[in-house]
């Protein structure tokens, strides 16, 4: 008797309807969740732990070098296009306000979004205190920027945020 109401039952529209609507919400759910798993965003450092316990050293120690710090500046265009080659200058000076005339200079390219597209390149001396090389961004979006001078023993680093567009 059960089964014959049921029977009937499952041949309303609405009731149909219904489970149709929930058979699709948990369906996409699911495809998101899997998603999630197999892509994720890459938004999170892979030693957080060790970064957030020295934190507060490293905030010390960099309180006590700011005397001694270089200047450096990081120049680029204000409207950038992917896959355009752009002009980027990094300008040094040193804690005396003399601009530096050696060193490497390494740019760094981080996309928060996707690190699959990460990428390093080399600034050469051009004049004294500045290092440019063209750079050309792969992608549109957000990139984040680093730049470090290494010279004798020293490293300073600058970092900047752009907008790349199509």
């Amino acid at each position: 008797m059960l089964s014959v109401q049921v029977k009937q039952d499952l041949k309303n529209p609405w009731l149909r309807g219904i489970l149709a609507v929930i058979a699709v919400t948990v369906a996409v759910n699911a495809g998101f969740i899997a998603y999630a798993f197999i892509s994720p965003p890459n938004l999170v450092v892979n030693d957080y732990y060790e970064k957030g316990k020295s934190y507060f050293h490293d905030q010390l120690v960099e309180q006590k070098s700011a005397a001694s710090a270089w200047r450096l500046q990081l120049m680029l265009p204000d409207k950038i296009r992917a896959h355009d080659p752009v002009p980027c200058r990094l300008y040094v000076m040193d804690h005396q306000g003399q601009p530096v005339r050696a060193g490497k200079v390494v740019l760094t390219a981080y996309r928060p979004s996707d690190a699959a597209n990460d990428f390093r390149t080399e600034l050469s001396l051009s004049d004294a205190g500045t290092f440019s090389a063209p750079v050309a961004f792969p992608l549109p979006g957000h990139w984040d920027l680093l730049a470090r001078i290494d010279l004798d023993g020293q490293h300073f680093d600058t970092a900047a945020r752009l907008f790349v567009e199509k």
